[in-house]
């Protein structure tokens, strides 16, 4: 379980790598947006045990992409046993904090040797409930963004893009503008 620390108007997590950006306290609305993706991660057909689900919002810049995946977090603290949020705009900016990765408790236990590899591996190896955000993945080609998933077939993973082309990594209906 996620344990949510409040650090004077802002709720983190100290399980989720690197720090969320803080909501902000005018967003309101995009209530369909969020019950979507809520729909999405939770609906497992037939009590079957969850496998990996995908979902991307795309779309112009300052719609409120990011503001609604940290709103769907919030609201989901408690589905989701690890978060890790990472900066999506370059290849480095994700290499940068799926390292962070490795410095979670949980991460602490299994050597991990601080790589970007081992922490996918570790992401990979999880068989709970886990989200990944990646966040403001603009300039990467879906390809490249693809060989940032963790191996394996359990979690979830929740893109943000003004790349369009992005959509190829999911299924139509598992994408929205």
């Amino acid at each position: 379980q996620i344990n949510i620390n409040n650090f004077g108007n802002r709720r983190t997590s100290n399980t989720v790598i690197p720090v969320m950006p803080n909501p902000s306290i005018r967003f309101t609305g995009r209530t369909e947006i969020i019950a979507k993706l809520k729909e999405h991660f939770l609906n497992s057909p037939n009590n079957q045990v969850q496998r990996r689900k995908y979902f991307l919002l795309y779309g112009m810049g300052g719609v409120g992409k990011t503001q609604i995946c940290l709103k769907f977090i919030e609201e989901m603290s408690d589905h989701f046993s690890i978060v890790c949020w990472l900066d999506a705009s370059s290849a480095v900016t994700i290499t940068q904090g799926l390292k962070g990765i490795c410095n979670l408790p949980q991460a602490r236990f299994s050597a991990l040797d601080g790589s970007m590899e081992s922490a996918l591996c570790w992401i990979g190896s999880l068989k709970e409930n886990y989200a990944i955000v990646f966040d403001n993945a603009d300039s990467l080609s879906p390809s490249k963004l693809e060989a940032f998933f963790p191996p394996g077939q359990w979690g979830n993973i929740l893109i943000t893009s003004r790349n369009s082309n992005m959509r190829g990594l999911t299924l139509p209906q598992n994408s929205l503008e």
